[in-house]
């Protein structure tokens, strides 16, 4: 049976660039319901006893170890403006932390030597291993 939904946004990206570890992924998605029937199914399949609206949008994002998914709802003009906003703060903060990451990443590379230089004049640490029980 082919697939009835077709996407209006479809975007699945790997975050890392190729090499490095991890599954960090992005995974945009709006369906384009435009050919979609009304029915009195829920978004999960299953059969209700009103008429529902078809709204499926995913935002989700992961790295190694973490994901979060966004809501954005549309059911209102309230809730589009919402969500709208909520993309436009997504983006700017994420411009914003680029900009941030960007100059961190230069002041890190200019310490670099700072920190070999002293590592190499420092004596060594001595290993704190924890010593056996003394025999009796």
């Amino acid at each position: 049976m082919p697939n009835p939904y077709r996407a209006r946004v479809d975007v699945r990206r790997f975050l890392n660039l190729p090499g490095f570890h991890g599954g960090a992924y992005v995974v945009a998605y709006v369906e384009d319901s435009s050919g979609r029937e009304l029915t009195k199914r829920d978004s999960f399949g299953y059969e209700g006893s009103r008429y529902v609206n078809p709204q499926p949008r995913i935002l989700e994002i992961a790295d190694c170890s973490n994901r979060i998914n966004l809501e954005f709802e549309i059911d209102s003009e309230h809730d589009v403006e919402n969500s709208l906003h909520k993309v436009d703060v997504l983006i700017a903060a994420l411009a914003e932390f680029r900009g941030g990451l960007g100059e961190e990443a230069r002041l890190y590379r200019e310490r670099e030597p700072d920190v070999d230089r002293l590592n190499r004049s420092e004596p060594r640490p001595r290993s704190r291993r924890p010593r056996g029980r003394a025999r009796r």
